[in-house]
């Protein structure tokens, strides 16, 4: 996994390489993942240059004392890309990651080509604002696995207790000062009709059928405020379909860029 000192944060991320042709596929992570989450995506866009960095607070990257919001992070992949010599991407996000990748599409629009928003809501709503906020200190204090047990139930239908399983102890191993300053961005994120209705990109919204979280018909009232965007549902995916259904994830963000 490399790494690089960009100069305003270092960063690692993986990097499959540089086909000759087509354009890179850039995939952004859930709140509390890194870029291994996406394995199961990356290692079904075959053909494609594919870059998964971990952002500042997360994985391997660097944890800055300073606050810092969604906008910040987006920069930071800009920088990244920049550095890598790489002029646009598709996007996929999932989560969290659908906030960053809507922030790099709106402050550096030339670099998206299009985006698939996995697993988004509207807007970051008092409910959810109010448990980022609560959760955020009590990970601070008490360490991930104060939080660990209500936080994968969320995610992860019964369904899926066995990705759940496997997904735990990555989980435990966040830095929880990193993670609770990604929860209070993700918390501070100001997004509405009037956003959503600048991006310019081609989009495709998708959901999880059992997202507890931010179910499917979030996912179409947002995907009515993006001009032209797509939406679709994954009938076997939860909150996190880029880890609980990663193959049909897969085959419709390709269909979707082609």
């Amino acid at each position: 996994m490399p790494a690089i000192d960009l100069g305003r944060i270092a960063l690692h991320y993986e990097d499959t390489g540089a086909p000759a042709t087509g354009t890179p596929v850039l995939l952004l992570h859930e709140l509390g993942g890194s870029s291994a989450s996406f394995a199961g995506v990356t290692a079904r866009l075959a053909g494609r240059r594919v870059i998964a960095p971990d952002y500042r607070g997360a994985g391997r990257s660097e944890k800055p004392v300073a606050t810092f919001g969604i906008d910040d992070v987006a920069d930071d992949i800009a920088a990244l890309l920049d550095a890598l010599g790489v002029a646009q991407v598709d996007v996929i996000g999932a989560a969290l990651g659908c906030y960053i990748g809507t922030s790099l599409a709106l402050q550096h629009a030339a670099r998206v080509r299009s985006l698939v928003l996995c697993a988004v809501a509207p807007e970051i709503d008092a409910r959810t604002s109010d448990y980022l906020r609560q959760r955020a200190p009590r990970v601070r204090e008490g360490g991930m696995r104060a939080a660990v047990d209500a936080s994968l139930k969320n995610a992860f239908p019964e369904a899926h207790a066995a990705i759940r399983a496997e997904y735990r102890p990555r989980w435990l191993a966040n830095d929880p000062a990193g993670f609770a300053a990604l929860s209070l961005a993700l918390a501070n994120y100001m997004v509405n009709p009037g956003v959503w209705a600048r991006i310019s990109q081609p989009t495709l919204v998708l959901s999880g059928a059992h997202d507890f979280l931010w179910p499917p018909e979030l996912g179409r009232m947002l995907a009515g405020q993006i001009p032209g965007a797509r939406f679709g549902v994954l009938e076997n995916a939860g909150h996190f379909p880029h880890l609980q259904d990663p193959a049909e994830l897969a085959s419709q963000a390709t269909e979707f860029f082609a």
